[in-house]
């Protein structure tokens, strides 16, 4: 009679094992499903998001080629310049921006003929002096451009002794673009402003840039009649339109959560050309 208790005993935590063993796996098999299906959503958020980024960037092409068939100036009253809000679309949210690059000192411009330009790298001392920056890091980056021949990011002078510290300041009023470049004096900053103009004060370029955001100028020569008697302005250096631009755009979709940049040239009232895209 022992025995065959004993015997029955050991069918029940037999039994009970092979229960708990099947409910592990099916618990098993149930996560791992689980985890299929959210990967698959967590896939299908990162596509839908980059094409909304995809067609994002159509949006911005667009915009542009139209402004170019309006006016003959780039301001910021424009419509590209009011950028996108994020703003709720059927399988999420769409963000952007574009900026004008050329409302930005081009550091390529530093090279000329095979040597540093003079006049650009005394522009360039002056747009460091305005932004309290020393007139050595100007020498630096000229001897860096001068080196490379011609920048292709801005992030390479990165490791130019002196930039590192003062490298995302000098992004808000530097970039490289791949060919020399007038500032728009319509959309520049102060800085690039003061820059750009010998014996322009930093005051001074401050009251102009806020009367250039009221008031954009069609020519040169109304920028010129601007100034104060006496100032020098290379006629070179400076325009009232601009064919570089830079797209920034953001989109959500569920979990997902895409940026993308790119450089967009426009020639004409054709879609601008994408020069190069990071990101989405």
């Amino acid at each position: 009679m022992n025995g065959a208790r004993r015997q029955q005993g050991t069918a029940v935590i037999l039994a009970l094992l092979v229960l708990a063993i099947a409910a592990s796996a099916a618990a098993a098999m149930m996560e791992s499903q689980d985890l299929q299906a959210r990967a698959l959503q967590a896939e299908r958020d990162y596509e839908q998001a980059r094409w909304m980024l995809r067609g994002g960037m159509h949006w911005a092409r667009s915009i542009l080629a139209e402004d170019a068939r309006a006016s003959a100036e780039d301001h910021r009253r424009e419509l590209w310049a009011s950028g996108l809000p994020p703003t709720e679309v059927q399988l999420g949210s769409l963000a952007g921006e574009i900026r004008d690059e050329q409302a930005l000192f081009n550091l390529n411009n530093l090279m000329r003929e095979g040597k540093i330009d003079p006049l650009q790298l005394a522009a360039l001392r002056r747009l460091v002096s305005a932004l309290g920056l020393g007139l050595q890091l100007a020498d630096a980056i000229a001897a860096a451009v001068e080196q490379s021949r011609a920048l292709t990011d801005i992030g390479e002078l990165a490791a130019v002794r002196g930039v590192n510290a003062a490298h995302e300041r000098l992004q808000r009023y530097a970039t490289v673009l791949p060919r020399a470049t007038p500032v728009n004096v319509n959309t520049a900053p102060p800085e690039v402003l003061a820059a750009v103009v010998e014996g322009l004060s930093l005051a001074e370029a401050q009251a102009l840039a806020r009367r250039m955001a009221a008031e954009p100028v069609r020519r040169r020569e109304d920028f010129q009649a601007r100034l104060r008697e006496g100032l020098k302005l290379n006629a070179e250096s400076v325009v009232v339109a601009s064919q570089f631009f830079v797209v920034h755009g953001r989109a959500k979709v569920g979990g997902a959560d895409l940026r993308m940049q790119a450089l967009l040239q426009r020639t004409g009232t054709a879609l601008p050309a994408i020069v190069w895209a990071r990101g989405a």
